[in-house]
């Protein structure tokens, strides 16, 4: 169940950050995005959504491999 969860917020994230980019691409102001990361960190709002989606995706990925492990190697009680 918690797996799931994280692929919901995982999910979201990546779509935020799209629509954000979009929104940007579409009234021509991309390069009010820049910079997306400075100084060893994210900035703005595209950078935040854009860190955190990442940062999510690891998570997702983790919690999926976790849960194929448990599936895979678990004992089964007779």
């Amino acid at each position: 169940m918690r797996r799931y969860f994280w692929y919901g917020i995982t999910l979201i994230a990546w779509i935020v950050a799209i629509v954000i980019f979009a929104g940007a691409y579409a009234h021509h102001q991309l390069l009010q995005l820049a910079p997306i990361f400075a100084y060893n960190r994210p900035q703005g709002v595209f950078g935040w959504t854009l860190a955190i989606a990442v940062v999510f995706t690891f998570v997702s990925i983790g919690a999926h491999n976790r849960w194929v492990y448990q599936r895979r190697y678990r004992q089964h009680k007779p």
